[in-house]
This record gives C-alpha cells, sequence and structure tokens, in this order.
C-alpha cells in the first residue's frame, strides 16, 4: 500500500491509501482533503501512520 496525492478540479488535494490488486489501483481509504501546504502534510503523516 502507498499514499497518493490527487488533485482535484476545486484547486484542493485529497490523500488515499492505495493498493494494486491484480494489476489495477484500489483506494482503501481517502484520509481527507485540503488546500493549506500544512494541513497537506498533516493528512499524509496521518496516512503514512496508517
Amino acid at each position: 500500500m502507498f499514499v497518493r496525492e490527487k488533485k482535484n478540479k476545486s484547486g484542493s488535494v485529497s490523500i488515499q491509501i492505495i493498493s494494486k490488486e491484480k494489476g489495477r489501483y484500489k483506494v482503501v481509504k481517502t484520509i481527507g482533503s485540503a488546500t493549506v501546504w500544512q494541513k497537506i502534510e498533516e493528512l499524509k503523516s496521518q496516512a503514512r501512520k496508517r
């Protein structure tokens, strides 16, 4: 599993935990989304802990 940053149309960034199964990427959990750099880093650290 790994952490992915995905940009949204609104300009915010979603932080997701992803796994790869049978050659496809699957979203295991969406941690949250933010527009501020500091909040994005907090969400990334939360995702790495899980």
